[in-house]
């Protein structure tokens, strides 16, 4: 092979080489965080009941009323929950791939995860009891009760006869909340009856007042009984009013932001990242026919099965074998990175990072073992192949042959 033919082969192998190294990057984009799917499949694999769990561990919080309930609201609405924000997740994508022409974020939460019909079917699928045991705690705690009631043993029998209430109430709150939130209206008040919830208590703790009398009500019927713990009762709930008030400054933060969901600037971004992917779809095509050419052109140079063979032998088993150590080394890099984190507290956590880049990675690990394979049987075909000798293309009639006379003038027969 001539001097400028070798050059060529090794300018176009090395062309070659980094193009396939970009290939191999564009596309683990393309099939990890340009995919739907995939990202779909991560919301999906979230622990979150563990890591709640473990957190609670870790943190030696076991009697923290407020997490548990926060822990029982997950466990208990995780699979609803997660399929929101994946058909979330897809209307944006179906944006962001050109299938849809517009986007509008906040309504794209209220139909998804902030919907009102999907987050009063999480309240009512809930078991709310121990938020109302400690809503009632509280109540009790600011207003008083009568002396030597033992709230605590009925607490789970007043939480129990006022959920249906509770539900009820947070059905006529939860849609014009969300409006308001979602930016759908401008005001918003809603006034709350709470008289079920007081009669509940009533009901309960008298009870609880019947069954341990206080020594100096010893003796007396039951009906005379029954007027005294009304009247204590009334005397300690008077200043429960007998309903409230929601209105917009529910909805302040301290520092007196409003918590109003404005994702207009995000839509902005969302449409220059769409730009973005429509330049990388454009992009992916191109280096793949890019790739294709150069290999035409590594075989056009040779003009021969055996020296292609070698030569893009050699290109695909180094391709896939700086692959295969870039895919090692980043799985290493990766799993010290996340153990340094400040959230490796959590292993819950730490497992569920390392997996999650660990499988954005798949695609290079598909893609050395296919490499690697391709230079081995092509680095094999070279080895192995015997190329074929030319046909013999001596002319069957000499110009040296010599004819007799005889023969020349015979006539035909």
């Amino acid at each position: 092979m001539s001097a400028p033919k070798i050059i060529g082969a090794v300018l176009i192998s090395l062309i070659l080489f980094i193009s396939l190294c970009v290939f191999g990057v564009a596309l683990s984009v393309k099939t990890t965080a340009l995919n739907v799917s995939y990202v779909a499949s991560l919301v999906d694999d979230i622990p979150v009941t563990e890591i709640l769990e473990e957190a609670q561990k870790q943190e030696n919080i076991t009697d923290s009323e407020k997490f548990d309930i926060i822990k029982g609201l997950v466990a208990n609405n995780e699979a609803p929950l997660k399929q929101q924000i994946t058909l979330f997740i897809t209307e944006i994508y179906d944006y962001l791939n050109s299938k849809s022409d517009t986007i509008n974020l906040n309504q794209l939460l209220g139909d998804t995860i902030l919907n009102a019909d999907f987050v009063i079917s999480m309240l009512e699928s809930s078991d709310l009891k121990p938020l109302l045991e400690y809503y009632i705690k509280s109540i009790i705690r600011d207003y008083g009760l009568p002396a030597g009631l033992l709230v605590d043993d009925y607490l789970d029998d007043i939480a129990a006869d006022i959920e249906p209430w509770a539900k009820e109430q947070a059905a006529l709150i939860i849609p014009p909340a969300l409006d308001y939130i979602l930016g759908n209206s401008d005001t918003f008040e809603v006034t709350v009856s709470i008289e079920g919830l007081k009669d509940a208590l009533k009901d309960n703790l008298k009870q609880s007042f019947l069954s341990a009398l206080p020594q100096e009500f010893r003796g007396l019927t039951r009906t005379v009984l029954g007027k005294i713990f009304d009247n204590l009762f009334e005397q300690a709930s008077a200043d429960i009013p007998s309903s409230i008030t929601i209105d917009e400054e529910f909805f302040d933060s301290e520092n007196g932001e409003s918590m109003r969901i404005d994702l207009s600037e995000y839509e902005q971004n969302l449409l220059e990242t769409r730009d973005g992917i429509k330049i990388f779809n454009i992009a992916f095509i191109l280096l793949i026919v890019l790739i294709l050419l150069l290999i035409a052109g590594i075989i056009l140079i040779h003009r021969s099965i055996k020296w292609s063979a070698l030569n893009l032998g050699v290109v695909s088993f180094i391709y896939g074998a700086v692959t295969m150590v870039f895919y090692l080394s980043s799985i290493w890099l990766i799993r010290n990175a996340v153990e340094q984190n400040e959230i490796a507290f959590n292993p819950v956590i730490r497992d569920w990072l390392v997996q999650v880049s660990t499988g954005a990675l798949f695609p290079l690990q598909i893609l050395f073992i296919v490499f690697i394979i391709i230079g081995i049987a092509l680095l094999a075909t070279f080895f192995v192949y015997n190329r074929r000798q030319p046909l013999d293309t001596a002319s069957i009639y000499s110009d040296t042959a010599g004819y007799r006379e005889a023969d020349i003038n015979r006539p035909f027969e």
